[in-house]
C-alpha cells in the first residue's frame, strides 16, 4: 500500500515549522499543509523552498484568526473567524463568502509558493463539518484539479483518511502515534491512505494558545524514531505524497 503522512498547521508558529521540517528530514513525514493566514506563514514558505522533497498543500482556514476577505458570515463582532465551540454544522455560513475566502487563501499560497498546492485540507475539519465549507472546498479542488482530503475529487484514486476518530480510538488514549502500530491491519487495508499528524516544537504561542500542545512534541518523536520506519519497511509501505495519487483508470 501507499501512505501519505501529512503534518497540519505549517505556518502556525516557527516552532511548528521547524518540527515539521525535522519530521521530514529525520523521519517519515512526506507532506504538510500550509496556513497562509498565520504569523509564521512567510517563515514556512522560506523553509518549504529549502525543502523541495516535502510536498506542500494548503490548509484552508475558517476558524482561527482573521480572514483575508470581508465576508460577514465568517467573523464574529471582533472581526475574528468564529471558533468551532461557538458554531454547529448548521451555522448559516454564506457559501459564496467561504469560497471567496478559500480562493483568496489559495491565491496567497500561489503568490508566495509559485505553484499549486499538492492538495487541500482544512483546519479543525472545517471542510468535513460544515456543508457550505465542504462544497466550497470541493469547487476549488475541482477547479485546481487537485485532491481534497477526505473527499473524492477530480477522479483521483480514493485516499482513506486515518487518525484516531475513524479508527474509533477514544480521544486522549494515545499521546503519540503508537496507534499506527496497534491498528495496523485497519490502516493497511487500503491502497492509498493519509495519516494526519501535528508534529512540532513547543513555543510560547502554542503553550499559551493551543489546547493541543504537548502531543505535538510526542508526535514529532514518533515520526523520527527508528521503529516507525522499521514498521513501514516491514509492511512494504511506500511513502508518497498527494502528488503521487493517480487518476482512476477509465
Amino acid at each position: 500500500m501507499k501512505l501519505i503522512i501529512n503534518a497540519d498547521d505549517f505556518g502556525l508558529t516557527r516552532g511548528i515549522n521547524y518540527g515539521i521540517i525535522d519530521a521530514h528530514h529525520l523521519g517519515v513525514l512526506t507532506s504538510t499543509t500550509l496556513m497562509v493566514t498565520m504569523p509564521a506563514f512567510e517563515h514556512a514558505v522560506d523553509l518549504a523552498k529549502q525543502t523541495p522533497t516535502l510536498a506542500i498543500g494548503l490548509h484552508l482556514n475558517l476558524t482561527l484568526g482573521k480572514p483575508l476577505t470581508n465576508g460577514s458570515s465568517l467573523v464574529d463582532s471582533n472581526g475574528e473567524m468564529i471558533k468551532p465551540k461557538y458554531i454547529t454544522p448548521e451555522y448559516p455560513y454564506e457559501e459564496v463568502e467561504i469560497y471567496e475566502e478559500f480562493r483568496a487563501q489559495y491565491n496567497r499560497f500561489f503568490a508566495y509558493m509559485k505553484k499549486k498546492p499538492s492538495h487541500l485540507d482544512s483546519h479543525l475539519f472545517a471542510t468535513d463539518i460544515y456543508p457550505a465549507a465542504w462544497r466550497a472546498a470541493i469547487q476549488l479542488a475541482e477547479e485546481l484539479d487537485i485532491p481534497l482530503r477526505n473527499h473524492d475529487t477530480g477522479d483521483f484514486e480514493h485516499v482513506a483518511f486515518m487518525w484516531e476518530k475513524p479508527l474509533n480510538i477514544p480521544y486522549g488514549q494515545y499521546r503519540n502515534l503508537d496507534y499506527i502500530f496497534d491498528y495496523a491491519s485497519d490502516i493497511l487495508a487500503y491502497d492509498y491512505v493519509e495519516i494526519m499528524t501535528h508534529p512540532g516544537y513547543l513555543d510560547s504561542f502554542i503553550l499559551e494558545n493551543s489546547t493541543y500542545s504537548k502531543p505535538r512534541a510526542y508526535e514529532l518523536a514518533s515520526l523520527v524514531e527508528p521503529k516507525m520506519r522499521q514498521f513501514l519497511n516491514k509492511h512494504n509501505v511506500a511513502l508518497i505524497s498527494y502528488h503521487d495519487v493517480p487518476k482512476k483508470k477509465k
